[in-house]
């Protein structure tokens, strides 16, 4: 039961976080939104990738159904890299503020760019 649960969770943040993403103006909402839909891929990954009961997947350990590991690998590559890419699109989003003076994506849309 708690794997539907994780996975209903999942989902719904996968959902608010796409909501804010496409309803907010400002550029750090977009990336805050981007960031919980983010967490709620890799809930529903987690809870997907669920075995009840299962053995860690060490030789000897017992017996009985062993976990898959790769799930557990690709989600812990794809947090490092969503925190990597964040970063870099912070650090953009203060550069825009910086020269644009503004974080609005319709006005940061119609300025022209300057020289």
């Amino acid at each position: 039961m708690e794997g539907i649960a994780a996975a209903a969770l999942g989902i719904a943040l996968g959902g608010s976080g796409l909501w804010t993403l496409v309803r907010r103006r400002n550029v750090i909402w977009k990336l805050l939104g981007l960031n919980v839909a983010a967490g709620g891929a890799i809930l529903f990954l987690v809870a997907v990738a669920h075995r009840p009961g299962a053995r860690p997947a060490i030789e000897g350990l017992g017996s009985g159904p062993a976990a898959d590991p790769l799930p557990q690998a690709l989600v812990l590559t794809a947090i490092v890299i969503h925190f990597a890419t964040l970063a870099l699109a912070l650090v953009y989003v203060i550069f825009l503020t910086e020269h644009r003076h503004t974080q609005d994506v319709h006005k940061l849309e119609r300025e022209p760019e300057e020289p």
